[in-house]
């Protein structure tokens, strides 16, 4: 009884037995509540993070494993810390071109503490290159330039390591031959993303045709290099050719992986976003294998290979295992795809053309 009395005048100036208990029960009650605002706050903060994460990947089928599962989470806080002192996606974009075209210079000295640099280097700008995309469709800017752009960086890096590890070689090894092999990895290496970046637009075009970052057409290039020639933006219109040339070259490498009647997708299906639900749901299920094994050669993991190889210091292997090993699953994903791509029967022209609206 004395104890609910003593709770009944919790409210008196008075000073009296159990009072600083009460007091800090109150504190407790306080803390308790400001716990529960705290972690609904973290919650939030959270869901935000996620939700923005998400908003920067691409779809899952089509992205390279490697970047799913390890650079992408990174490189997202990197866009994030990047955000805050508004940086630009074009800006990382620069940013990962400098890391790749020092990382070649690093892999020409090829003594072990400089190619160790080179790796560090070069996983820093696979990270900025994941970044600036990811930056870009967190801000709801992606660009046809900030493409052309990334696109630059990615040359220049691929000249820079491919080149100046073959040069470091050359030097310790005093043969040509060296740079003949550097030459064949190389044009693997663009012949593998060429496949990849086509059979993965094809699948964006048909299964997720809302997708702001899709791949551009030829008539959109050549509009593009119109409106910045005329706008007097030279470098822009530069870039933008030297992409279009690329784009062509691409579409002929592109119709080697067809069958001998049809040299690419479009031919048959002009306008895949008008396709059924039932045709669309059809290739999924068919040509979602295929896509997750083209990117098992696509650019990151060329250079992850550079990566991998020059942290084991095992950079003389780096060019027989991209022309041997990664060219063999090239032919494995060819021949997979055509199998799929057969049954699913979209050689059969008829057959589509009946399933568009």
């Amino acid at each position: 009884m004395k104890r609910n009395s003593s709770n009944s005048t919790s409210g008196e100036l008075k000073e009296e037995p159990g009072k600083q208990f009460r007091k800090g029960g109150s504190n407790l009650n306080r803390l308790h509540y400001g716990s529960q605002s705290n972690n609904s706050d973290a919650k939030g903060l959270l869901g935000r993070l996620v939700k923005d994460f998400r908003s920067s990947l691409k779809p899952p089928e089509t992205e390279e494993w490697i970047n799913q599962y390890f650079n992408r989470p990174i490189a997202f806080f990197i866009a994030k810390a990047f955000q805050k002192i508004r940086f630009t996606p074009n800006s990382i974009t620069v940013l990962s071109m400098v890391c790749g075209v020092l990382s070649g210079y690093f892999f020409s000295k090829l003594d072990t503490s400089s190619v160790v640099i080179a790796a560090i280097l070069l996983e820093m700008m696979i990270l900025l290159d994941c970044a600036d995309g990811q930056l870009a469709r967190m801000v709801g800017k992606s660009s046809s330039f900030g493409k052309t752009l990334d696109g630059l960086a990615d040359f220049t890096t691929h000249l820079s390591i491919y080149y100046g590890l073959a040069y470091g070689l050359y030097l310790k090894e005093y043969h040509y031959y060296i740079f003949i092999l550097a030459v064949v990895a190389q044009l693997s290496m663009y012949l593998h993303i060429i496949l990849y970046d086509h059979y993965k637009n094809i699948f964006i075009d048909v299964i997720y045709p809302d997708y702001v970052d899709r791949l551009e057409k030829l008539d959109e290039i050549k509009d593009r290099i119109v409106r910045a020639e005329n706008s007097g933006k030279k470098l822009q219109a530069l870039i933008s050719r030297l992409y279009y040339t690329f784009y062509k070259i691409e579409n002929w490498a592109i119709s080697l992986s067809y069958s001998p009647n049809i040299k690419n997708f479009y031919e048959i299906v002009p306008y895949p976003e008008e396709l059924d639900e039932y045709t669309k749901s059809r290739f999924y299920n068919e040509m979602k294998l295929p896509v997750r094994l083209w990117s098992f050669i696509g650019d990151t993991i060329h250079l992850t290979i550079f990566v991998v190889f020059g942290f084991l210091n095992l950079v003389h292997l780096i060019f027989p295992v991209i022309i041997l090993g990664t060219n063999g699953l090239m032919i494995l994903c060819i021949i997979i795809q055509r199998i799929r791509f057969k049954r699913l029967g979209l050689e059969r022209e008829l057959l589509w053309l009946g399933r568009i609206y």
